[in-house]
């Protein structure tokens, strides 16, 4: 079978190129906080582009939370794609999959949107509902490998 065949597939398809595209843009916007911010660890990048010669000693808290929020995305998405292509091969119940693998992708979304806005609770409750997600794909992986 053809994996474009597969709608699940289309849909993790999807949903990793729409994470990929926000793990982007969080580091892009990382990289304009500290344009903004004016503050360089590297005198290169302080001559460069703030026409001076000192640079900053430690990030400054903005760019800080952009850096964090931008591991986070190493922590939890990269595993997605892993986790997500396995279990869409695997041959899940497929409005499950593409529930599970949907939900993961707005929740990875507003997490970011959350972690950079200094939005709690919701930033733990959108961590926590996709990392749920991850969770459920994994048991269904061991349980459809045992399974079959």
């Amino acid at each position: 079978m053809d994996l474009t065949d597969n709608p699940v597939f289309i849909v993790f398809a999807i949903c990793a190129a729409v994470l990929s595209l926000k793990m982007i843009a969080v580091g892009h916007f990382t990289g304009l906080t500290r344009i903004r911010r004016r503050v360089y660890l590297n005198p290169e990048d302080a001559k460069a582009f703030s026409k001076i010669e000192e640079f900053a000693s430690a990030e400054h808290p903005d760019v800080e939370r952009g850096l964090r929020a931008h591991r986070n995305d190493l922590e939890s998405t990269l595993p997605f794609f892993g986790i997500g292509l396995v279990y869409v091969l695997m041959g899940p119940p497929a409005l499950l999959a593409q529930v599970l693998l949907i939900t993961f992708t707005v929740f990875r979304c507003v997490f970011s949107l959350f972690y950079l806005r200094a939005l709690q609770p919701w930033r733990s409750l959108s961590f926590t509902v996709a990392e749920l997600c991850l969770g459920v794909m994994l048991v269904q992986i061991l349980w459809l490998g045992l399974a079959g």
